[in-house]
């Protein structure tokens, strides 16, 4: 009898693993490649962390695209821009309206639009805050966008520059990071939230330094 707790645990656990994967299965919105929980198919502009559905999905504020785009440089404002991962659309007009004319952000599948040359033809810089619900997200979409050739910037947790699967797929001769002490990112219409541990991973933009820092004194001058 002593052992029958112990058996009776292990059981439980199986059971609750198995709902959990029979859930997933039928979960609606991983149908169709339109998923908002994570790992999403079709994924959207700032997810932040783990959980599912609304809880995972962020605005990046205007402030913070503005310190990127500082770092960018006026040069990158002439490029054709691809921001893949949808929200509700507003950092693409905040990109607008610091002086970036041609930007394409729509609800797509990102995952079908990497694989589609024509289109790709038209991108010059692929620049987002990508969903990062698993370590597997994460390296699907650094895989995928390493296959396009196209230069890129992505917000990503600093953890991402230690990951092997990081310096598996990338170039690393060809990597940078841009490491700002805050990030802010809003709920749609909500008050702005600061986060901390995230990097702008480049690839392929031949900034001037490898490694530049953003403190919060120039990432309020930058949104000015």
């Amino acid at each position: 009898l002593g052992g029958a707790p112990s058996c009776l645990a292990s059981h439980l656990l199986l059971v609750v693993r198995a709902t959990m994967a029979k859930k997933r299965r039928r979960d609606p919105d991983d149908a169709g490649g339109s998923s908002t929980r994570g790992p999403p198919v079709a994924t959207t502009s700032g997810r932040l962390g783990g959980g599912a559905g609304a809880s995972d999905d962020w605005q990046t504020a205007r402030r913070s695209w503005a310190a990127i785009a500082e770092v960018l440089g006026p040069a990158a404002r002439e490029k054709r821009i691809w921001m893949p991962f949808y929200y509700d659309g507003a950092c693409a007009e905040h990109l607008r309206e610091l002086g970036f004319t041609r930007v394409h952000h729509k609800r797509e599948d990102f995952f079908v639009q990497v694989r589609n040359p024509k289109f790709l033809k038209k991108v010059d810089l692929i620049l987002d805050n990508p969903p990062y619900t698993s370590p597997e997200m994460k390296e699907a979409v650094l895989r995928a966008l390493a296959s396009t050739g196209k230069p890129f910037v992505m917000l990503l947790p600093i953890s991402v520059l230690h990951v092997g699967f990081a310096r598996e797929v990338l170039d690393t001769d060809k990597l940078q990071a841009v490491v700002p002490r805050r990030v802010y990112v809003r709920k749609t219409g909500g008050e702005e939230v600061p986060f901390k541990y995230l990097c702008w991973l480049c690839c392929g933009v031949r900034l001037k330094r490898d490694l530049i820092l953003i403190d919060d004194d120039d990432d309020a001058a930058a949104a000015d």
